[in-house]
């Protein structure tokens, strides 16, 4: 029996054409913002990326709308010395990653009292669905900025009715008890009896800090932990690997946000049968790789690299478990291997050690 021929009928369905060009209700939302926005699958750093007033915020912002991939976006926001945001709510998650600055946050429901804690440099946390937030910045000479992944997208456009996402009265009371005044201190809970590890927790003030376990099918020498953040359905989990080594190429779905804490490296990023593109990457740079795209992370500092890596809600990304291919092949071409050698060089790393 001859192979039967495989042919694409089209890249976009037609009737995701129509809700996109007719209704476009995240698109429309973005571009009110009156803030700029960043496409592709990467900023070198954070800390450094442009921004402008966002009104709806109180403070500086952009949008990165990384790979197009409609189910997570994530934001930088500035917070200026001695300034505050406006206070919000929402019906969708959060998760911040604090890249400079200290201050504080304080949430609450409609009635009872507010929970605030304070931040600084490396502190992760999510705010609670629909809950009033606001944060501060203390200091009268230092800004703040901030990374933070939401889901958004997906939110906005099921909904298409922004009074319904950012000014709703229902109150998730499983998802955050604000009689609890110790909410924000919960003790941490290590799970290490599952791959890979979760650490449970509401609150973590330096994620440089937290306990990894071995995760060697990733590459020799790898450690991990997955995050699990205030009942959030998204989640982060933290890599780190050794110096003079690089982990194994791999792909997954969309939503991934790498938010690279130390070191220095490149990134490799290719489709199946096509070059690949490098991203030079340091403290503060953020990666996207699109669903579907390998990507290999080479370490070429003189300490282990380390990175927080955000991700979409499991909910709407399809993330089950199963959808992580990895190449078990660990060598690398000729070509590719004496590029590593010479970026290393630069920075007095011999990968033959």
């Amino acid at each position: 029996m001859p192979e039967p021929r495989i042919i694409k009928e089209y890249d976009v369905h037609s009737y995701v054409s129509y809700m996109q060009d007719k209704y476009s209700a995240y698109d429309n939302w973005v571009a009110d913002q009156g803030v700029p926005t960043v496409s592709g699958s990467f900023v070198a750093d954070a800390r450094d990326v442009p921004v402008a007033p966002w009104k709806a915020k109180g403070a500086m912002g952009t949008i990165l709308q990384f790979s197009d991939q409609r189910v997570c976006d994530a934001y930088v926001l500035e917070i200026p010395p001695k300034g505050s945001t406006t206070v919000q709510r929402q019906l969708f998650e959060e998760i911040v990653v604090i890249l400079e600055g200290t201050g504080s946050t304080e949430i609450w429901n409609a009635e009872g009292p507010r929970t605030s804690f304070e931040w600084s440099r490396g502190s992760v946390f999510s705010i609670p669905i629909n809950a009033f937030h606001v944060h501060h910045n203390g200091s009268g000479l230092d800004r703040i900025r901030y990374v933070a992944l939401t889901s958004a997208p997906p939110v906005i456009e099921a909904f298409r009715d922004l009074g319904f996402v950012f000014d709703n009265d229902h109150v998730f009371t499983e998802r955050f008890d604000q009689k609890d005044p110790g909410f924000f201190q919960k003790p941490d809970d290590y799970l290490t009896d599952y791959y890979g590890g979760i650490l449970d927790t509401n609150f973590i003030s330096d994620i440089r800090k937290i306990r990894l376990v071995p995760r060697e099918a990733r590459g020799s020498g790898n450690h991990n932990m997955y995050i699990h953040l205030a009942g959030s359905t998204m989640f982060a989990h933290v890599s780190r690997f050794p110096v003079a080594s690089f982990k194994k190429a791999h792909r997954h779905g969309p939503g991934a946000h790498i938010v690279m804490l130390d070191s220095t490296g490149y990134t490799m990023m290719w489709n199946e049968g096509e070059e690949p593109t490098r991203y030079d990457w340091a403290e503060g740079s953020v990666i996207s790789p699109p669903a579907g795209v390998w990507h290999q992370h080479y370490n070429t500092g003189t300490v282990p690299c380390r990175f927080v890596a955000l991700h979409a809600s499991v909910a709407f990304s399809g993330g089950i478990g199963g959808d992580v291919e990895q190449l078990e092949v660990n060598d690398l071409n000729e070509e590719m291997a004496e590029l590593y050698r010479i970026e290393c060089a630069k920075n007095g790393v011999d990968v033959s050690a």
